[in-house]
């Protein structure tokens, strides 16, 4: 009995105790509450870190700057990508207005990019999300979305057209301007949000 007692504290102060199990950036992601285009109440990281690929932006429906340009460019992603993806893609855009952006004034906007209806079988889900004040806050920060100038982040009209954009099974993740040539994102999502070499590369594997 003491020779195996012995052995059990030779091996643990050989090898120390057993590693924390890695915390993954998706597991980050605040579970913030917040509703959607539908007036349906969910929490973030339940609804969305679901094991899909993910595409987020940030948003505000009066926005008269870089909002228009990027929902346009994720409607022709969301179009491009679904033929390698199907419904295992989902699309959330978060206003950062959330105190004018209710789920109606949500839904109104989403008319315009074809996402005011639940989506059919093979397309990608699109959710456009508010919620209260402070837990919007919470969210975007937990998911990079603030500038570290004080004055720049408080300032919704210079928010960045970026998108993050990765796969919350094997979470891999990159952020990427919205701005840039279609085929350079389209590419570059789909070798970092992929599931299998093919979709990744376009290769079967």
């Amino acid at each position: 009995m003491a020779g195996l007692l012995w052995n059990l504290l030779t091996r643990l102060g050989e090898d120390g105790p057993p590693a924390p199990p890695r915390l993954r950036r998706c597991d980050r992601f605040a579970n913030a509450p917040v509703v959607d285009q539908f007036g349906e109440r969910l929490r973030f990281r339940d609804a969305f870190v679901d094991g899909r690929a993910l595409i987020v932006n940030t948003m505000y429906t009066v926005c008269r700057g870089t909002c228009p340009g990027t929902s346009e460019r994720l409607q022709t992603l969301r179009e491009r990508l679904a033929p390698t993806f199907t419904d295992r893609l989902t699309i959330v855009s978060l206003s950062i207005d959330p105190a004018r952006d209710d789920p109606r004034a949500l839904r109104r906007f989403a008319t315009i990019y074809d996402a005011e209806t639940r989506p059919g079988p093979g397309i990608p889900d699109w959710r456009f999300l508010t919620g209260a004040p402070a837990d919007v806050d919470r969210l975007r920060r937990s998911l990079d979305f603030y500038d570290l100038d004080p004055a720049v982040d408080e300032d919704p009209t210079r928010h960045a057209s970026t998108l993050l954009f990765g796969n919350t099974t094997t979470d891999r993740w990159a952020n990427l301007p919205a701005e840039l040539p279609e085929a350079e994102l389209i590419r570059t999502i789909r070798r970092v949000a992929g599931f299998t070499f093919e979709e990744r590369y376009g290769i079967p594997g």
